[in-house]
């Protein structure tokens, strides 16, 4: 192979990688599932309780999609702060999407911490991949839809108190 080619094989090869890389950005930015402006995936599924939960009943409010597991050490750090924001922005509608883990194990925990939001099945995953969350880099992953049902921020790990005000300020109350 001649050095020209080789040269062109190797470019060809570090712009497929950094477009790959673009793609499947775990910050949301690039065009991958979970994309910051683009319209959230919409699901139907159950709670923990069987009760039936559908996205799109959630148009017109700002939701923040948590994805969590109760073997999860971060989530278990991060709980008292999303305990925090649901209580002091009671615009804002907490949705924990239950990643990898089992019914018992996740409903034992919201019931021990006194959850005031519903812990949603993904049994076969399907929520958390069309958003973009997979086991790497890992959880917890929160997402902020904005009351059009578009998604206006993502935030890979714990939230913490501090990240609260800009993390909602991406999708202003109406």
């Amino acid at each position: 192979m001649s050095r020209r080619r080789f040269v062109l094989l190797v470019a060809g090869v570090v712009v497929a990688a950094a477009g790959l890389a673009l793609a499947l950005s775990p910050s949301g930015s690039g065009p991958g599932p979970g994309a910051t402006g683009r319209a959230g995936p919409l699901f139907e599924t159950s709670d923990l309780d069987n009760h039936p939960v559908a996205l799109r009943d959630f148009r017109g409010h700002r939701v923040v999609l948590n994805f969590w597991a109760s073997w999860c050490q971060p989530c278990r750090a991060e709980f008292p702060v999303l305990k925090q924001l649901q209580a002091s922005h009671p615009d804002v509608t907490v949705l924990g999407v239950v990643f990898q883990d089992g019914d018992g194990s996740a409903r034992a925990f919201l019931r021990t911490e006194g959850a005031t939001w519903p812990g949603l099945r993904d049994p076969a995953g399907q929520i958390a991949s069309a958003y973009g969350v997979h086991p790497k880099p890992g959880i917890p992953v929160s997402i902020l839809l904005g009351p059009d049902g578009t998604i206006r921020a993502r935030h890979l790990g714990p939230l913490e108190t501090s990240d609260v005000p800009t993390f909602l300020a991406a999708a202003p109350a109406r």
